[in-house]
């Protein structure tokens, strides 16, 4: 009987863990592609994210909302990944006809182009920086980033006060 019982649970933890990495794959795709610099580094971080994700649900106590440990869960990877395998400098190349994008006007067209500059200037930050502009473009508040990044809200404002000039310099050069 108490290998049924290990079974079922096994399978109640799987089942959960499909439905989380279905209902959050977009946002993990999204961090990942931030920090991508090709298609296969694409693939190999979005797969230790969902490992990573598989070993910590058990952990996951409820105190903040699963879209919040999510993103921190996605963004620490990311920048564990980068760091080791040293990839803090350069540009990298974002591939943003794969990311979802929303329309710019009301007939429908969507502006890859300025979408393709903006996220190579992006995807230039900082590990932490590209961290915080993603999630600012993904609607969170200041108090939302704060609460993923671990960080306080009056430091996310500092931080893209900062983000803002690096970006701005970046464009005009």
């Amino acid at each position: 009987m108490r290998l049924i019982y290990i079974m079922r649970s096994t399978d109640e933890r799987e089942e959960r863990f499909l439905a989380v990495a279905d209902r959050y794959k977009e946002v993990v795709a999204k961090v990942c592609w931030v920090y991508a610099s090709t298609s296969a580094n694409f693939e190999d971080l979005y797969q230790e994210v969902l490992v990573n994700i598989w070993q910590g649900l058990d952990s996951f106590r409820g105190e903040a909302k699963m879209s919040t440990w999510i993103y921190r869960t996605a963004i620490n990877t990311c920048i564990t990944w980068h760091r080791r395998n040293g990839r803090h400098g350069g540009a990298t190349t974002v591939r943003l006809d794969d990311v979802l994008c929303e329309p710019v006007d009301d007939s429908g067209h969507y502006d890859l182009e300025g979408y393709r500059e903006l996220y190579a200037l992006i995807s230039r930050l900082g590990s932490i920086d590209k961290a915080l502009v993603t999630l600012w473009l993904d609607g969170h508040s200041y108090d939302e980033i704060a609460s993923i990044m671990g960080i306080s809200v009056s430091n996310v404002g500092v931080r893209f006060y900062r983000i803002k000039e690096k970006l701005s310099k970046m464009a005009n050069t």
